[in-house]
């Protein structure tokens, strides 16, 4: 699904990139001709001072012959001005030839601060007197040539005071201001608010000032000299003489709040985070919260049989409601199909059980006619015969007594039926004279009847033949017998019986009982194994242990 939705998604993310690039390098634009329109009028209050300035000393160029060669009146002249104007700091006309100065200036300008005037031809100067010149601030002077008669006589020098610059408060910005510097053409710094340690390290990296000297504004973003990103404006302010350059803090404008916050490709993956998150939950109200519940309620009929008790919910789609009712309505039809089998089983056990105890009892009635049989005899044979018959018999009758009453879906412990057997066969078949030791080792092992009864026939004829010839192996040992019955993890049964044997048996044998072994070991599909000595007589039966097997057509 994530994968389905981010191939989906990948188009608009594209677009999203594009679009988002172009909006940031369009407001990164904006915002940069924003601070260079701050910049320009900045600068332009700077430039009316200048152009004022160059205005006033043509006029003073103009009228000045008028006055011919009367210094008091170019003094008053000079002094006039200096007074109507604040930010002139002195004016003066310099003579091209011999002549006196004639000059007027601010009552604090020292004389020393101010520059060397002489003439120099007739041409429209502008001249600037750095601060590390000429005193604490910076001075530029602008000259206009005097003509008489059509002759040059002079020039007309005016002082103007360069501060630095500021905002006022109607240039108040969220801009982030570092700071606002003039230089001349030669990249001389002239003014600016910050010493001039911290202002060389403002300045942009590999880059000189006289190499930013343009006619031209410009903008552009670089590093400073310590690596920090500034935003640089630079526009003229004197023809090719003076230049402002603005610095600029880089988080400034829409561009680079927008990137100090989030960067440009950040945006597409949070709109694809974003459309998974909305994708997610809309799945998981629309569909996965029910198909939990459709879940867990499987889960706990499975296991404990209980249908949901709570009403279907409204919000549900037709789909999933459609599903719930089909489950509900197969729970509820498994309900009543094993409702139904369990009542069929408790009546086939019952059956069965009553099946076990009929036979039971009648193996139990043809076992007391051959008991009143054997009482009837005269022959010792005979009656050896029948109490034989009369074992085996017993035998059976046992064994339908134990699937009578036992709880193991059918399945007869045979562990407990060898022992009974063997305890009843050693019991019945002991004489006075003869002191028999008996040693079992006979596990508890269900099987079902189809092995159960041949397994416990061929245990009673081997405890049957082990009491006919068991005997002293020697003058001074007692009788033994030795029993095991168990079974490994793979469900293999070993039967083991062993007997010692004395040096005459105790009656002549017909051979039935091995037949009768071999026989119930080809219904149990065992293997056997027989060691015959002269003390002791041992019998092996290996086989394995099934599972139940229905008959054909059994279901």
């Amino acid at each position: 699904m994530i994968a389905m939705l981010s191939l989906a998604l990948l188009p608009i993310g594209l677009i999203a990139i594009m679009q988002t690039r172009s909006v940031t390098m369009k407001a990164q634009e904006n915002s940069e001709l924003a601070l260079m329109v701050l910049t320009e009028q900045v600068a332009l209050r700077e430039r009316l001072y200048v152009q004022r300035a160059v205005g006033s000393a043509t006029a003073i160029a103009a009228v000045l012959p008028r006055y011919g060669a009367d210094p008091e009146a170019c003094s008053q002249s000079m002094a006039r001005l200096i007074e109507r104007t604040q930010r002139f700091s002195f004016a003066a006309f310099v003579p091209a030839g011999p002549g006196d100065l004639c000059i007027a200036s601010k009552p604090e300008l020292a004389q020393d601060t101010i520059p060397n005037l002489t003439y120099s031809g007739p041409a429209t100067e502008v001249q600037i007197a750095p601060q590390t010149n000429y005193g604490p601030t910076p001075m530029m002077s602008m000259s206009q040539t005097v003509v008489r008669g059509g002759q040059p006589i002079g020039k007309i020098v005016i002082g103007v005071t360069h501060k630095p610059l500021e905002l006022t408060q109607n240039d108040v910005t969220d801009h982030e201001l570092v700071d606002f510097i003039t230089f001349d053409r030669d990249g001389n710094i002239l003014t600016g608010h910050l010493e001039y340690e911290k202002i060389a390290a403002e300045l942009p990296r590999g880059r000189s000032l006289g190499g930013l000297a343009s006619v031209f504004s410009n903008t552009f973003t670089d590093e400073n000299r310590n690596g920090e990103q500034r935003i640089y404006t630079q526009v003229p302010l004197q023809g090719q003489q003076i230049y402002v350059l603005g610095i600029w803090g880089a988080s400034d404008g829409l561009s680079g709040k927008v990137s100090s916050l989030l960067p440009t490709s950040a945006f597409p993956a949070l709109m694809w985070m974003s459309s998974l998150v909305v994708a997610l939950l809309a799945i998981h109200r629309l569909i996965a919260r029910h198909v939990r519940r459709i879940e867990l309620q499987m889960t706990r009929f499975a296991r404990d049989r209980a249908l949901p008790d709570e009403a279907q919910s409204r919000e549900m789609p037709t789909e999933l409601q459609n599903i719930q009712n089909a489950f509900l309505s197969m729970a509820d039809s498994i309900l009543h199909d094993e409702a139904e089998l369990e009542n069929v089983v408790h009546q086939k056990n019952v059956l069965l059980k009553e099946v076990h105890h009929r036979v039971k009892n009648n193996l139990q009635l043809i076992s007391s006619i051959l008991n009143m049989q054997i009482r009837d005899a005269d022959h010792p044979d005979t009656k050896r015969v029948l109490r034989r018959m009369q074992d085996r018999v017993l035998s059976l009758a046992t064994i339908h007594r134990d699937l009578y009453q036992s709880n193991e879906s059918g399945r007869v412990n045979v562990g407990s039926l060898l022992r009974e057997i063997v305890e009843k066969t050693v019991e019945i078949g002991a004489v006075s004279d003869r002191a028999i030791k008996v040693t079992s080792n006979i596990d508890d092992i269900f099987l079902y009847p189809d092995q159960a009864v041949p397994m416990s026939l061929l245990a009673s004829e081997a405890a049957t033949n082990a009491m006919k010839y068991v005997g002293p192996p020697g003058s001074e040992s007692p009788c033994w017998i030795d029993v095991s019955f168990t079974a490994t993890e793979d469900d293999i049964c070993v039967f083991e019986f062993a007997n010692s044997v004395g040096d005459a048996p105790s009656g002549e044998s017909t051979g039935l009982g091995k037949r009768l072994i071999n026989a119930f070991a080809i219904q149990l599909g065992a293997k056997i194994e027989i060691d015959d000595t002269e003390s002791a007589y041992r019998i092996t039966v290996t086989f394995n242990a099934q599972a139940f097997a229905p008959e054909p057509g059994n279901y």
